[in-house]
C-alpha cells in the first residue's frame, strides 16, 4: 500500500509541475540535432523530482528522515540540485550570474564527501575470497568522490534521446533494490548493517518509482527534468550503490552500455580526436547508432531492452561473484571490441556531424 501511495503522489506532483511551469512559461528551447520538431515544453522538472522525494518521505515514510544515511543523501543531493538549478537558469538567460563548469565539479565533490560524513561512514570493508580489506576514511572519501562525479557527469550524457536516461536510472535503482531483496537477504545469514540495508532497499525503490514516472513524462516529451533532476538522481544511484554494500559492479554491468560508453568517449576524444575529453560532441552511443542509420525509437528500445536483460542476468547469478566478474569482462571485451572494429578499423562514422543551433 505504501508503494501505491508513492506512485500516486509522484504522478500528482509530476502533473502539477508540468501545469505550473507551463503556466509560468518556464519552457525549454528545442534544438535542431536530436530533437524532433515540436513546440517548447515545461523544463526544469527536476525541481519536482526533488520535491517528489521530499513529499513522499514526509507523507509516507517520515521515519526515514531520522536516518543519518538518508540525511546524508538529502544534504548532498540538495547542494547538487541548487547548483544545477543555477547553471540551468544561467543557460536559459533567467539570471546573469556566471556559473563556470569547474565550479560544478568542485560542488559535486564537496557534496559527495559531505554526504558520506553526515551518513557517518568512517571506513569501508570489502571481501575478496576470505580476505577482508578495510578502506580508511580518507581513501573512501576520495574513491567515492571520483565514483560519484564520474557517474553524475559521464552517465548523464546518455540522455541525448528523450527518456533514455530516466529509464536507465529506473533500472539502476531497481537493481539496488532487487540485489538486497532477492540476493543479499536470502543468501546471507549475518547482517551487521541490516537497518542500513533495509533503508537503502526502500529508498532505492522510491527513487525507481520517481525515475519511472519521469520516463513517461519525457518520452513524448511532456516535459524535461534537465540536469537539475538528472544529476540529482544519478548522485542518488552512486550513493546507494556504495552505502548499500558495494553494489557497484552489478550496477556497472546492468548499465554497461552507458558506463563503458563514457570510458570509450574519454579515450576516443583524447587519442583519436586529440581534444579535451570534457568538451562535448556527437560521439556518444546514441549518436553512433543514429550515424549508422538507426531511428531514435530503435536506439531507445535497444538501450532499454539490453540494459533490462543485463540486470536480469546479473540478478540470476545470486551471490556468485566470480560469475559476475566473468560477465563484466565479457561485456567489456565485446563493447570495446565491436566499437574498435566499426569505428577505428572499418572507419564508419563515429557519431553525427556537429550542428549549430
Amino acid at each position: 500500500m505504501q508503494y501505491l501511495f508513492t506512485v500516486i503522489i509522484v504522478i500528482i506532483i509530476a502533473i502539477f509541475g508540468l501545469w505550473l511551469f507551463k503556466k509560468l512559461w518556464i519552457l525549454d528551447k528545442p534544438g535542431n540535432d536530436l530533437k524532433n520538431t515540436r513546440k517548447p515544453v515545461p523544463t526544469l522538472q527536476g525541481v519536482f523530482v526533488y520535491l517528489a522525494l521530499l513529499i513522499v518521505l514526509g507523507i509516507v515514510y517520515p521515519e526515514m528522515f531520522s536516518s543519518s544515511l538518508v540525511q546524508g543523501f538529502l544534504v548532498g543531493g540538495t547542494i547538487i540540485v541548487f547548483s544545477e538549478l543555477l547553471a540551468e537558469l544561467e543557460y536559459m538567460g533567467r539570471i546573469t550570474f556566471k556559473f563556470p563548469p569547474i565550479a560544478r565539479f568542485i560542488i559535486q565533490i564537496l557534496a559527495s564527501c559531505l554526504a558520506l560524513y553526515i551518513a557517518g561512514i568512517a571506513e569501508y570493508e570489502f571481501v575478496i575470497k576470505d580476505m577482508v580489506f578495510v578502506l580508511p576514511q580518507w581513501l573512501l572519501y576520495i574513491a567515492f568522490a571520483l565514483w560519484s562525479v564520474f557517474v553524475i557527469n559521464a552517465v548523464n550524457r546518455i540522455d541525448g534521446i528523450y527518456a533514455q536516461g530516466n529509464w536507465m536510472l529506473t533500472i539502476g535503482f531497481f537493481t539496488v533494490f532487487a540485489l538486497i531483496q532477492w540476493v543479499v537477504l536470502p543468501y546471507y545469514t549475518e547482517f551487521p548493517n541490516l537497518e542500513t540495508l533495509l533503508i537503502v532497499k526502500q529508498l532505492a525503490l522510491i527513487l525507481a518509482i520517481i525515475s519511472l514516472v519521469y520516463t513517461v513524462v519525457e518520452i513524448k516529451p511532456f516535459g524535461l527534468i534537465r540536469d537539475v533532476g538528472t544529476m540529482f538522481l544519478w548522485f542518488g544511484l552512486a550513493y546507494l550503490a556504495v552505502v548499500g554494500g558495494a553494489k557497484i559492479w552489478t550496477i556497472i554491468v546492468a548499465l554497461s552500455l552507458v558506463i563503458f560508453d563514457a570510458i570509450w568517449i574519454i579515450f576516443y576524444r583524447i587519442f583519436i580526436l586529440k581534444k579535451n575529453p570534457m568538451k562535448g560532441d556527437y560521439t556518444h552511443i546514441h549518436h553512433r547508432l543514429l550515424g549508422l542509420g538507426w531511428t531514435r525509437g530503435e536506439v531507445r528500445a535497444f538501450v532499454w531492452i539490453f540494459s533490462l536483460l543485463m540486470m536480469v542476468l546479473m540478478l540470476m547469478q545470486g551471490a556468485n561473484r566470480w560469475n559476475k566478474v566473468i560477465i563484466f569482462v565479457i561485456m567489456a571485451v565485446l563493447f570495446f571490441g565491436v566499437n574498435a572494429y566499426l569505428f577505428l578499423y572499418k572507419k564508419l562514422p563515429c557519431g553525427l556531424p556537429e550542428k549549430k543551433e
